[in-house]
């Protein structure tokens, strides 16, 4: 890590800290909930450095006086065993000696949890009473690294109650005990709605959850000095934010973003990390590059577009492996070239007399990650048309190599090269043109280094190729259990030997896709596709992401164009979420929106998840009027819009008198402006509650990109309660859409799509172009059929309105929109969401599915003053015409969540 990079790494700790565990104070239980738990939630980025943060937090816990740390690492054994390895080096490293078993008690033991040999879980997480008293009573910490599987919670709960809570029954102090779960969206997601038709004894409960929150409440009860905070950590939040506020692990109590380098945001506050007021944005400048900065979606989607680091794959599967293949050796052989090591076939021929020595003289692990479905059998398979690609004669010869653990790259394939180096050496150009788009997007000195293609070619052919191993990862019993990137001392001959993967292909599936660790991860085919793709899950799919700055030009993602253009909308909503999170850290923002697209859905652990659109829709109606029996205050407003004869006209279309319509359109902000202006007494929504928060969300993501000074987007009538419940066609919501659309003329929302092209990101959109293209709103007055208007201010007007005689029925309009003949033809009126268009002799566009103007057309706002024989006043009904190209947005709401009608 860099200087910045542990400075930010500690000020993000200082802040979870004190933000979020040490908030409320345990010698005050009124601060805390009824059951003495707290719980939160710390957003992360993929393979950002996660477990690097819960380390850190561990740490400065510890240093405040916490008692018990319970890390709950992963679902997967091979996930356990990497993060306590980690911890153990990091957090509690040296010698295990009695001077280190006095300052801590870690369970389980190194002995247990590292050993190859099977324990029983009772024995796995036993933690002596003697033990716990002694080290509770000096102040010295418990740290637990558990399994977060059923078997393994129930045995450390059992553990924790029989000899721990006792314990700390009789210590005569407050004991705080933190729980940090590691990808706490997996596995760890109560969802009500899929549990509420399960048997409570036979039915298949998620246990999980429960079994993690008996961890501090048990159905038996905890010691009342007993407090407990709860952190899930987690890249892609999205059911953890869509949990029921009650269950147990929902974040009730704070929200945190972590940050990663970059070379833009604000920096990090290096001389005082302590300092939690300090100005947050998802990323901060790293000094030292491009190199060690986190390489994520906004690097592969965004920033180095141009370098063509996402490869759309071909119709032809086996072109698609060969290609990507090729590329993953080539690049081997260039990253092997700058580190001047062993390459990976001399390394692992050699043995080595100390550890140290196999490390320092071997090259960096170099993979590639081969994803050809979610399907098991499909992965031997895949793995066994490699290697028949590459020379062997057989399936049934390559799946036994693969079932020994050893299978490598044939010479055939050498001889495959010698024949016909043309399409490997194209590569060595691609990933130099890559090279020059990164130096040149990132400001990179001194630029990379490439060798020659003969000197690629034999590098290739004396390391790279021979030097390959083909691995099946995944539950498989005969797939290998995780990547070994350590080196190995044989027991014959008490020499070392180079880590096993220093170049491996892995062919893999959903595995993969949480939390483990592929190092050197260069290339990625992504065959997979999905009928119902889920962001969050294939987010966690992207192992491409990590620290890869200091060879990202020779990094490729194979996949289809599709799947690249979900990753991207994944990546932008990720940051949207991602930006919320940030603005509630800084600012006070609300609860985040959780976000998805047309064609996705935010994650598939929340059971009927419903999806709200932000836009009004390309024809809101508004059908809520007043009473005929009161004057109408938006006979007021209407009548103030056409007070000057010289700025409106009559609208006459075949010979008909349509209506009236000013001669000069309102800008986005001005329309916005006249429909806050209307009235209803009936329909008074206000500013708080679950509809002005999702606004309030979206205004501070556009505020977080740059300071907004037409604030706040929704204005309704009613201020500091709720008011009336809200409804989509609301003139104030259109409004608020309107200013949005304002707002986002000069800023690249993350989170936001194109309304009539749901595929496109607002986020890449040009900005230019959307402002020339930004519509302005014709105002016009429709007449019917009904009398003239006799009485209140639309009579005293220069010119006489005809009513409309639309029906109302408890204060809702039973009709909208007025005259439509989608067959008129030249000279016909088609209907009213054309009126402008009569007005200024504009082709009517055809007609449309969507409902939505072209791209770049004007808008319209048509009032009609309705009025029965039998009505003592006139009232005043609207609807708005929207064109295609606004801003977009799709929220993810839960079942039976009802936020507007």
């Amino acid at each position: 890590m860099t200087d910045t990079a542990r400075a930010a790494v500690e000020a993000d700790s200082r802040y979870i800290l004190q933000r979020g565990i040490l908030a409320a104070d345990t010698a005050k239980p009124d601060e805390w909930s009824f059951r003495r738990s707290r719980t939160g939630l710390v957003m992360g980025s993929v393979q950002s450095g996660k477990t690097a943060s819960m380390l850190g937090v561990s740490a400065l816990a510890i240093d405040n006086g916490l008692d018990i740390i319970v890390v709950l690492a992963g679902t997967r054994l091979s996930l356990w065993r990497q993060t306590y390895e980690r911890l153990q080096q990091q957090l509690d490293s040296g010698e295990e000696n009695a001077q280190k078993v006095k300052r801590r008690l870690l369970c389980p033991a190194p002995g247990i949890a590292l050993s190859e040999q099977a324990h029983s879980l009772t024995t796995t997480y036993r933690l002596s009473s003697a033990q716990v008293r002694k080290r509770l009573r000096q102040g010295m910490p418990l740290i637990i690294v558990a399994m977060k599987q059923t078997d393994h919670l129930h045995a450390l709960a059992a553990s924790l109650r029989d000899n721990v809570f006792k314990e700390v029954k009789e210590l005569g102090r407050t004991v705080h005990m933190l729980v940090l779960d590691d990808e706490a969206d997996d596995g760890s997601i109560l969802d009500a709605v899929v549990e509420s038709s399960q048997d409570p004894i036979y039915g298949n409960l998620k246990q999980i959850p429960r079994a993690i929150a008996n961890l501090w409440d048990p159905p038996q009860g905890s010691p009342e000095n007993l407090f407990s905070t709860y952190i899930a950590y987690t890249a892609t939040p999205q059911a953890n934010l869509l949990q029921e506020d009650h269950n147990p692990l929902a974040p009730r109590d704070f929200l945190i973003s972590l940050r990663t380098p970059l070379d833009v945001g604000h920096p990090v506050d290096t001389t005082d990390p302590g300092n939690l007021n300090a100005p947050r944005s998802s990323t901060y400048p790293e000094a030292a590059g491009i190199r060690s900065c986190y390489t994520g979606g906004e690097v592969f989607y965004r920033r180095a577009e141009a370098a063509k680091l996402c490869v759309p794959t071909t119709n032809s599967v086996q072109q698609d492996l060969a290609d990507a293949v090729r590329a993953f050796l080539v690049a081997g052989a260039i990253r092997l070239y700058r580190s001047g090591k062993l390459g990976p076939a001399s390394a692992l021929a050699m043995q080595f007399d100390t550890k140290e020595e196999a490390l320092t003289n071997a090259s960096s692990p170099h993979s590639m990650l081969y994803h050809p479905s979610a399907a098991i059998q499909h992965h031997f398979k895949g793995a066994e048309d490699l290697l028949i690609w590459a020379g062997f004669q057989d399936r049934a010869t390559a799946r036994d190599m693969l079932d020994e653990g050893d299978a490598r790259l044939p010479h055939a394939l050498v001889e495959q090269l010698l024949a016909d180096p043309a399409p490997w050496a194209q590569w060595l150009k691609k990933y130099r043109a890559s090279a020059k788009v990164i130096e040149e997007e990132f400001d990179l000195l001194p630029p990379a280094s490439f060798p020659d293609w003969q000197t690629v070619e034999e590098l290739l052919v004396r390391e790279m190729i021979p030097g390959t191993r083909i691995a099946v990862v995944n539950s498989d019993p005969n797939a290998d259990d995780r990547p070994a990137y350590a080196p190995t001392l044989d027991a014959e001959t008490g020499k070392w030997r180079a880590a096993r993967d220093l170049c491996t292909i892995f062919v893999s599936g959903n595995v993969m896709a949480r939390g483990l660790t592929l190092e050197g991860m260069t290339t990625t085919l992504f065959q997979r596709s999905s009928a119902n793709p889920l962001a969050d899950t294939q987010m966690q799919m992207q192992r491409w992401f990590g620290y890869r700055g200091s060879y990202i030009e020779l990094c490729r993602v194979f996949a289809s164009s599709d799947q690249l253009s979900l990753f991207s909308a994944y990546h932008d909503v990720d940051e949207a979420v991602r930006t919320a999170i940030i603005e509630r850290m800084v600012s006070d923002a609300p609860k985040p929106t959780v976000l998805q697209g047309l064609n996705f859905e935010a994650t598939g652990k929340i059971a009927g998840l419903g999806n709200l659109p932000l836009s009004p829709g390309a024809r809101p109606f508004v059908t809520v009027i007043n009473d005929s029996h009161r004057p109408d205050p938006n006979a007021d407003v209407v009548a103030g819009l056409f007070v000057r004869p010289s700025e409106s006209s009559d609208l006459t279309v075949a010979n008909v008198l349509r209506g009236r319509i000013l001669n000069v359109p309102l800008e986005l902000t001005e329309a916005a402006e006249l429909l806050d202006s209307l009235n209803f007494a009936d329909y008074r929504p206000g500013s708080e509650g679950l509809y002005a928060n999702f606004w309030s969300d979206i205004e501070a993501r556009a505020n977080a990109v740059a300071p907004l000074t037409d604030a706040p987007f929704y204005r309704p009538p009613v201020r500091h309660s709720e008011g009336n419940e809200p409804r989509r066609a609301c003139p104030y919501a259109i409004a608020a859409y309107l200013r949005l659309w304002s707002a986002s003329l000069s800023r690249p929302i993350t989170g936001l799509f194109v309304t009539g092209q749901p595929s496109n990101l607002w986020s890449y959109a040009d900005l230019t172009r959307k402002n020339a293209e930004q519509p302005r709103f014709w105002i016009g007055i429709r007449y019917g059929g009904g009398a003239t208007i006799s009485k209140g201010p639309l009579a005293q007007l220069p010119f006489n309105i005809r009513a409309t005689t639309k029906r109302v029925a408890g204060g809702e309009l039973q009709t909208t929109w007025g005259a439509s003949d989608p067959n008129a033809g030249p000279g016909q009126y088609r209907g009213d969401v054309y009126f402008d268009y009569y007005h200024r002799c504009a082709d009517v566009p055809s007609s449309s599915n969507t409902g939505w103007r072209p791209s770049g057309s004007d808008g319209q706002i048509l009032f009609y003053v309705n009025q029965h024989s039998d009505d003592e006043h006139p009232t005043v009904a609207v609807g708005v015409c929207l064109p295609a190209g606004g801003p977009e947005q799709f929220s993810a709401t839960r079942a039976g969540a009802t936020i507007i009608k």
